[in-house]
């Protein structure tokens, strides 16, 4: 009996010197989402973030802080710009005969948070909002009035939040009617101009 006390007391004195001589935890042995919390609290999380930061952050050294890159780009990105976004998103997605600009120019975060956002589809800021700031000249006049009323087809900036008639689950605002990406149309029309277009939620 005592010699099995005497044992179990040099076992748990040597795992008291084992911890306190332990090395101390490096950065890359935590879960990043540990010291970077905030990126990931808001009500539209990117699924990058929840398959694991190293799905885009795969050349940063984390063992010191401020972290390391190993690569090219100052956040340790596995690529820059599009290329990084198209390990995930279908390039087909953003090619058609008429591309949005900033998606030409492979500006995704221009217009898209790469973390998380409380607007969907990770905007920014308010669908409607982020278009009207770079086209501020649609709020000039009516846009698309078409008989329907003076004042012009609505643009989603305004208070009262319309839901998108052919888009459930979202809100209506400019990409009701325009493709935010790419189109085969005039203008990132979603549909035919002329009559049938209206007609795809007003009844005639």
């Amino acid at each position: 009996m005592k010699t099995r006390r005497t044992l179990l007391a040099r076992w748990a004195c040597s795992l008291v010197l084992a911890i306190a001589w332990a090395p101390p935890a490096q950065a890359q042995d935590k879960p990043c989402l540990e010291c970077h919390a905030k990126l990931a609290q808001k009500k539209v999380v990117h699924a990058a973030v929840h398959m694991g930061c190293a799905t885009c952050h795969s050349q940063i050294d984390a063992s010191t802080v401020p972290h390391k890159s190993k690569g090219k780009s100052a956040k340790g990105l596995r690529a820059e710009g599009p290329a990084l976004c198209a390990n995930c998103h279908d390039r087909k997605l953003f090619e058609g005969k008429v591309v949005h600009g900033p998606v030409a120019a492979g500006l995704c975060l221009g217009c898209h948070n790469p973390h998380a956002s409380d607007h969907q589809g990770l905007l920014k800021m308010e669908p409607a909002t982020l278009c009207l700031d770079c086209h501020p000249d649609i709020k000039k006049g009516p846009h698309v009035i078409a008989g329907f009323t003076r004042s012009g087809h609505p643009l989603g900036n305004d208070a009262k939040e319309v839901p998108d008639p052919l888009r459930p689950g979202k809100k209506f605002y400019c990409a009701g009617c325009h493709e935010p990406h790419r189109s085969d149309l005039p203008k990132l029309n979603r549909f035919p101009k002329g009559v049938v277009s209206c007609q795809k939620c007003h009844k005639m």
